[in-house]
């Protein structure tokens, strides 16, 4: 392939890479680059399946950081093992010294891109904040926190409909109703849990903590490798910017900052550079959706519910996924769903007799400040030549079936 003139070394490197093999799958286009890897389509040489492969960029293959967020990125999406979180189904070094992940091939576009033309319709927007508040509250009963969520890290994937819809409508001088089928539906899959933040056995989830990193101060939380930043301002949680730890409450913070945008088109808060944008979440409050996009549906119980998530205090948002995920069935508009909008948990009829089942363990509580998390894999760098070895003990480390620990939310392994 000749190279362009106007393409830079890197861009040559990972081109020279298409209609090679690396493990088992033979690379073809490049479907984008990050700061620290190239996401290539693959195919598998022997049965012709499509995966998304991302490689390393050769600059970090040697060095010990960027290879463990390869590896924690790895592990986080297949321990979690959920159906709105992208599978992870390889980890492994080419003979060339390559890094790569092997991950499912998805379809579909990411949410910035949906989002390039403006907002989007108010129960669009609740139907992909629910199936990311679903994912996430299976990451954080795993003790895992994503720490960078942005709508670049959002898969939508719209699909036919299968649900049907009430729409509120005038009729005569009150209201009725009337029904129709949805045509189309957006799947989510939440992507990149390179940075996430896995809680240490010894570690208290104690939410109300004020305890910050050695070093802090606004600025600290712009951590770098190189030119990567482990976070992104505009969807960051004050706390975050001032260097305090990640918890369940920073992630409710970023969600809310995507809702915000999914319904006005614009991100709550914004400066000129990242840093100034980093002292507006610290100081700056954020103007109501409302008054943001005064033409747009934006329910009341919505409004609430995006300000709570915002709120610069973490003891005034939403002390959990579950809590901000069930707080979302209050902020339907003229159009709902005839049933709860996550179609992938069953709905629970008030008043409707159990079905007799074994007894089922009891959930686990995020806001619990005294629950116990599982232990975390060792801090050491994990050579590439061991990585069976080291995928092994993680999941060891880990699995709470196999080390006691907290039991898991019995909603989180319904398919």
């Amino acid at each position: 392939m000749r190279a362009s003139a106007t393409m830079s070394r890197d861009d040559v490197e990972a081109e020279a890479r298409v209609g090679t093999v690396i493990g088992s799958y033979r690379l073809g286009a490049v479907l984008g680059r990050g700061g620290m890897g190239t996401v290539y389509r693959g195919e598998h040489v022997y049965i012709g399946k499509q995966a998304a492969i991302k490689i390393l960029h050769p600059q970090f293959a040697g060095e010990d950081e960027p290879v463990k967020r390869f590896l924690r990125e790895a592990w986080a999406a297949s321990t979690i093992n959920h159906p709105n979180i992208i599978d992870v189904v390889d980890f492994g070094e080419h003979t060339d010294g390559s890094v790569f992940l092997v991950m499912e091939y998805l379809r579909g576009q990411s949410l910035d891109r949906v989002l390039a033309s403006g907002g989007i319709p108010l129960l669009r927007a609740i139907s992909i904040t629910s199936q990311m508040t679903h994912a996430l509250a299976a990451a954080h009963a795993r003790g895992i926190f994503h720490r960078d969520l942005k709508p670049e890290n959002v898969i939508v994937d719209v699909r036919p409909g299968r649900r049907q819809l009430i729409r509120d409508a005038p009729v005569g001088s009150g209201r009725g109703a009337t029904t129709e089928i949805e045509a189309e539906f957006d799947f989510v899959k939440l992507l990149d849990f390179g940075v996430a933040k896995v809680l240490q056995q010894a570690q208290e989830l104690d939410l109300d903590d004020p305890s910050t990193s050695p070093l802090p101060g606004v600025f600290d939380a712009l951590s770098t490798h190189g030119d990567v930043i482990f976070g992104t301002p505009e969807y960051m949680a004050p706390e975050v910017a001032r260097g305090s730890v990640a918890n369940p409450r920073t992630d409710v913070y970023a969600v809310g900052a995507m809702l915000y945008e999914m319904l006005t088109g614009v991100v709550p808060l914004q400066g000129a550079t990242p840093m100034d944008t980093l002292l507006r979440q610290v100081t700056d409050s954020v103007v109501p959706p409302t008054v943001r996009a005064p033409n747009a549906e934006i329910t009341p119980a919505c409004e609430r519910l995006i300000m709570k998530a915002l709120a610069k205090d973490p003891a005034e948002r939403h002390q959990s996924m579950p809590e901000m995920h069930d707080a979302l069935y209050s902020c339907y508009g003229v159009l709902r769903y005839h049933r709860k909008l996550d179609f992938l948990v069953p709905p629970v009829r008030p008043g409707a007799s159990p079905v007799p089942s074994a007894p089922k363990a009891a959930p686990v509580l995020l806001t619990n400040p005294k629950r116990k998390v599982p232990a975390a894999a060792s801090q050491s760098p994990v050579p590439l030549t061991r990585v069976k070895e080291a995928l092994a003990s993680l999941d060891a480390d880990y699995d709470p079936s196999i080390r006691g620990g907290p039991a898991r939310n019995p909603r989180d392994d319904k398919p």
